[in-house]
């Protein structure tokens, strides 16, 4: 059964849509979301973070990246997302690169703590942004030395960030306008268990290197998904 996220139409949730609307990002972590946060992220490192799931693929940037996908579709219902598997994943055009890349499909919808994970990201967006259906792209990424090459922008409608887990030091988030690209207007490193999302249109983004921890290896596992424009699924 799904996680009831009843604070999602409380005053918290309406002051961080309107922080949103106005700023155009915004940091959150999960106790924010209502989010059970260590269960949470127990769960993603045990169920997704694993080799079964995550693989490198061909021409990928950066090449050490494992990934897996998944595309979800939405439909507003009396103020919740009903989800359910977009029968679409592939990506076109995005990050500098024209080609279409297909990849495996890692179902989420059918997992209660992802799909309230979801619909708890997707209770952020302001109301008055929001279309009666959409697709919701699911990116889920273990990084281990540059988390991306430059700063760029997807795409897409919406852009969230969820840091799951992280080793090391590094990896720190940083928004700039793209008219002015060598002017940060934010930078955090987001710590596991704290989302940021923002409008892509509204910036460009990118992430520091990874550092390793003293006798170890840096790693970082996140959650990079969008709230997509209609266009890239065809979801009207």
């Amino acid at each position: 059964m799904a996680l009831d996220f009843s604070a999602s139409a409380g005053e918290d949730f309406e002051l961080a849509r309107k922080r949103l609307g106005n700023d155009g990002y915004l940091v959150v972590s999960d106790d924010e979301l209502g989010l059970p946060g260590t269960r949470l992220r127990d769960h993603l490192l045990r169920t997704y973070f694993t080799p079964d799931v995550l693989r490198c693929y061909p021409g990928d940037v950066p090449a050490d990246r494992e990934r897996a996908r998944d595309v979800v579709e939405y439909a507003w219902h009396d103020g919740v997302p009903v989800l359910a598997e977009h029968p679409e994943i592939a990506i076109e055009g995005r990050g500098g690169r024209p080609e279409r890349r297909e990849y495996a499909r890692t179902p989420v919808v059918h997992d209660p703590l992802f799909a309230s994970w979801i619909r708890a990201a997707l209770g952020l967006i302001p109301v008055h942004r929001r279309r009666p259906r959409g697709t919701f792209g699911v990116n889920i990424f273990r990084t281990f030395t540059n988390v991306v090459t430059q700063p760029h922008a997807d795409g897409e409608e919406f852009v969230f960030v969820y840091v799951v887990d992280r080793q090391g030091s590094g990896a720190e988030t940083t928004l700039f306008r793209p008219e002015a690209p060598g002017t940060p207007l934010h930078s955090q490193r987001l710590e596991p268990g704290q989302l940021i999302v923002f409008e892509d249109a509204r910036f460009l983004h990118t992430a520091s290197p990874l550092a390793d921890p003293p006798g170890g290896r840096a790693r970082r596992d996140a959650l990079v998904c969008t709230v997509d424009y209609r266009e890239t699924y065809g979801v009207s």
